[in-house]
């Protein structure tokens, strides 16, 4: 794949703007807010898009769109033309905003692919390339300070190397058989989760149905004879209900019947006292008499003697007129002053205690013409042993010499020889006779002997000692060379410290490079802590020019610059707000005095009026007794008079009442009857309480009071009718229960059923969790194949981005993490070495990731964001120059802000396939 031009239509700050790639690497240089990230975002979104499913946004996509959703406007548009490896040009268009208008189109043809490439509900074309859009992210699209970020998406790339290895290798079956059982578990059994559609799941879920439907038949059932037991208890208590209703009526009946004899029997008395003529009344004086009563009522209910009201309304005048005006202007402290002195005295505070805390001055570092690094090196020698010549060397050169300087002795070894080869002679011929014992102990005593005399003529053989002592003193002597190196590089070493003008003193040597850190720490913690005075000092200033604004729109007068001067008139401000509260407080007295004058107003007149109210009833009562002929000295002695009087004319009367009673009460009895037709109804109803009380329970009768049956009679012919219609409907109820209750034995077979299907999911789980624990030892084949293929790719750049210290790397492919070694062959991981080294490596396993995965696939290009921005300018060469040389094989897109970055590009970027872009900032809107 060949990345042609991206358009970002609208994305970020970028409004229609277009970038075109060259064919092998691209160099995009920018400072700051160029908007290097963003053009790099923009590829990825123009290449793979946003994924569009279900559910709520991860939190990657959500953070990617408020990082890049354009700054104004709702449309988020992005596209890409690109080239395939089989000829095909595709522009790929992506409506990261609304996820409608996103397609993939052949532009030869003019058909939409859209279809080849559809990854979670949106084209994704790094499909192309045998990835996704996050292990796309994960290895070939390295955003800015993301260099290890392969290491945390190790899970996810998990996927793709298996697949990689499987197509690489014959030999890494294991893992698609894996995943083909893991495949068939999971669309055969399932797992044990709430929303799982699978075998295993709906099993479980048949047996809970099956044996909540048993629990609820056998509860139905149960429920059926407790509810049988209660439409028995109310049909018993309707019976009875009914039964002492019966009973109340015929109590009834009989009070009835007595009480209309009584009546019965008081009317003949009545009408034989009175006949048809009623009595006399006396009411000549009912008009006077009822004067008197009107009198004493007045009297009686005139107001009590009144008292004036303390103080008077007058007072309350006298002192409302006293009162001072409302003041004009604030009577508290305004927030926002109070706000601003808050303010200015704790940035006033925090400068003080700042500079109680202003370091010392850094001690000044010793000046040598030497570098920390050679500092340390010199130290290092000075500190390695001197070797020396080993003694088994000198011994072995002083034998050998020995050796050669020995006379020979041929003699004894050639007479050796003789009598062996005699001996082996005659031990042959001996054994062809007839004594081959004999024969066999003569011939070995002549090998014996002719062993040893070879043996002696070998020690003593010249050119032998002349070959050993020369092998020895070529030892020797290379052992001397190497002491005599050591010493010339220890005296170098030395010389190199008197021309620096130190003492050769490891630990002195040392200490220069510690003491340099140290005063640079110093002089960065002393420029710190300028820059946090000078903000704070800012912040004194801000503080200061807040509160004297306040001030001056609350009223007070203008101050000059100088923060204790606006603190002084703050206080100022303050201390009259303090007065005009007070002067408030007092004005504020003026409601309350208001409303008690009004309130002693009201008590004033209401205190004359009752004082008339009192006059005119001393004046009626007075007119009473005179109109009754009655003297008295004082309204007192004319009310105590006229209660005499209305006493007197009571009694008078009593008598003439009783009669009227009497009368009244005949006549009540009657009610417009007469009294044959009273007796009659007494007598009728002595013989319906008769038959009443034989058909009623005699002990039921027993049982009520007579003088409160017909009270309780409709209360109980209320409760039988209600006893007899619940009993009713509960008959009603429970015929309709019936009809709908479960088959408990079917209930029982259902469960029996599913729990056989459950034991036999069960089983199959069983089955594939076994027969995956013997492929998985397999898998790990294809990790065994994967791994020497990524360490391969490593160490073909390995030793040249880390300028020769690291020559050698591991790789764990199922963590991504690398360790690598030099000649001492120590392993470090990766992670743990200098971030810039960590970096570089990672890059390394980036581009390695990118070729393994994809291959097989479309060529995969490297997009790259600031990667050697923590390199020095030595690696950074290194580096840029490898991604030249894998620029050959698939297209590199770098984004930097270094100037090394550009510098290189100009010198390196050369031809047609190349090229580098200088990106300008973005305006500022």
């Amino acid at each position: 794949m060949r990345i042609r031009k991206v358009t970002a239509h609208a994305f970020g700050p970028f409004a229609g703007e277009t970038l075109e790639f060259a064919e092998g690497m691209t160099v995009l240089v920018g400072d700051n807010e160029s908007g290097k990230s963003t053009w790099h975002a923009a590829i990825y979104a123009a290449i793979c898009g946003r994924r569009r499913g279900k559910g709520q946004p991860k939190v990657g996509d959500r953070l990617f769109a408020e990082k890049h959703k354009p700054w104004t406007g709702d449309h988020w548009v992005v596209s890409a033309q690109i080239d395939l490896d089989d000829g095909r040009c595709i522009e790929l268009r992506h409506d990261l905003a609304g996820g409608v208008d996103c397609s993939a189109k052949d532009l030869t043809v003019g058909s939409d692919v859209s279809n080849e490439i559809m990854f979670d509900g949106a084209p994704d074309g790094a499909v192309w390339l045998g990835l996704d859009r996050s292990s796309f992210v994960a290895t070939a699209c390295v955003q800015q300070a993301e260099m290890l970020r392969v290491c945390r998406d190790a899970d996810g790339l998990q996927e793709c190397l298996q697949q990689a290895a499987a197509s690489a290798s014959t030999d890494t079956t294991a893992a698609a058989a894996i995943e083909l059982i893991e495949n068939f578990q999971r669309e055969w059994v399932g797992l044990d989760r709430a929303n799982s559609t699978k075998p295993l799941r709906q099993a479980l879920d048949r047996l809970s149905d099956a044996r909540a439907a048993l629990e609820q038949a056998r509860k139905a059932h149960d429920e059926y004879l407790s509810r049988l037991e209660r439409v028995d208890a109310l049909r018993e208590k309707a019976r009875a209900s009914a039964a002492r209703a019966q009973a109340a009526e015929a109590a009834a009946s009989v009070q009835l019947a007595a009480r209309l004899n009584a009546r019965a029997e008081r009317v003949r008395e009545l009408t034989a006292r009175y006949g048809d003529n009623p009595p006399t009344t006396a009411t000549s004086d009912d008009a006077l008499a009822q004067q008197v009563r009107n009198a004493l009522t007045t009297y009686e209910q005139r107001p009590a003697a009144p008292t004036d009201p303390q103080p008077s309304s007058r007072a309350i005048q006298a002192e409302i007129d006293l009162l001072p005006p409302v003041p004009d202007g604030d009577v508290e402290v305004h927030q926002s002053v109070q706000r601003a002195v808050e303010a200015l005295n704790a940035a006033t505070s925090q400068l003080a205690m700042h500079d109680q805390g202003r370091p010392a001055e850094p001690a000044t570092p010793p000046q040598v013409a030497a570098g920390d690094q050679e500092l340390l090196d010199l130290a290092s020698s000075l500190e390695a042993p001197l070797p020396t010549v080993p003694d088994d060397i000198v011994n072995q050169e002083r034998i050998t010499r020995a050796a050669i300087e020995a006379p020979p002795a041929r003699t004894a070894s050639t007479v050796l020889l003789s009598i062996g080869a005699v001996a082996v002679a005659l031990g042959l011929v001996l054994s062809a006779a007839a004594t081959p014992a004999v024969g066999l102990v003569v011939l070995a005593a002549g090998v014996i002997l002719v062993g040893v005399g070879a043996s002696m003529r070998r020690r003593v053989n010249p050119l032998a000692a002349a070959r050993d002592h020369a092998e020895a003193e070529g030892r020797l002597r290379a052992a001397h060379e190497q002491v005599d190196l050591a010493t010339r590089r220890r005296q170098q070493t030395v010389e190199r410290c008197h021309q620096l003008g130190l003492a050769p003193d490891p630990e002195a040597l040392r200490a220069i490079p510690l003491a340099r850190a140290h005063a640079t720490a110093g002089l960065g913690e002393q420029d710190r802590w300028l820059r946090n005075r000078a903000a704070l000092q800012a912040a004194i200033n801000q503080a200061t020019v807040t509160l004297r604004q306040a001030l001056i729109a609350r009223g007070a007068e203008s101050a000059t610059d100088g923060a204790d001067k606006v603190l002084a008139l703050a206080e100022r401000y303050r201390q009259e707000c303090h007065a005009r509260a007070s002067h408030a407080t007092q004005a504020g007295r003026r409601a309350a005095l208001l409303e008690q004058l009004a309130g002693a107003q009201q008590a004033e007149q209401r205190a004359a009026a009752d004082r008339k109210s009192r006059t005119a009833a001393d004046h009626v009562v007075q007119s009473a007794a005179a109109t009754c002929s009655l003297v008295a000295c004082s309204p007192e002695d004319a009310a105590e008079s006229l209660q005499r009087w209305l006493t007197d004319r009571t009694n008078r009367l009593g008598e003439l009442s009783a009669a009227q009673k009497e009368w009244a009460e005949l006549q009540a009895l009657l009610e417009g009857q007469s009294p044959a037709e009273i007796q009659r109804a007494a007598q009728a109803a002595i013989r319906d309480s008769e038959e009443r009380e034989r058909c009623a329970d005699p002990t039921l009768i027993a049982q009520i009071d007579r003088r409160t049956a017909a009270d309780e009679l409709p209360q109980l012919r209320r409760a039988a009718a209600d006893a007899k219609t619940l009993a009713a409907g509960s008959e009603g109820e429970l015929r309709q229960y019936a009809a709908g209750l479960l088959d408990v034995a079917e209930a029982e077979e259902t469960a029996a059923v599913a729990e056989v299907e459950l034991g036999r999911v069960r089983e199959l789980d069983d089955t594939l969790s076994k027969t995956r624990q013997f492929l998985v030892k397999a898998q790990t084949r294809v990790h065994q194949d994967i791994a020497p293929v990524l360490s391969a790719s490593l160490k073909q750049w390995l030793s040249e981005v880390t300028g020769g210290r690291y020559s050698d790397a591991i790789v764990n492919p199922t963590t991504l993490q690398v360790q690598v070694c030099g000649p001492s062959r120590r392993w470090h991981p990766a992670d743990r070495l200098s971030y810039g080294t960590a970096e570089q490596i990672y890059l390394l396993l980036r581009v390695a990731l990118a070729e393994h995965l994809t291959r097989g696939h479309d060529t995969c290009p490297l997009l790259l964001d600031d990667v050697t921005v923590h390199a020095d300018d030595t690696r950074t060469e290194e580096v840029l120059n490898l991604l030249l040389r894998i620029a050959e094989q698939r297209q590199v897109v770098v984004f930097s802000q270094e100037a090394t970055v550009a510098r290189w590009a100009d010198k390196s970027l050369t031809g047609g396939r190349h090229l580098l872009r200088r990106l300008p900032p973005i305006p500022v809107t």
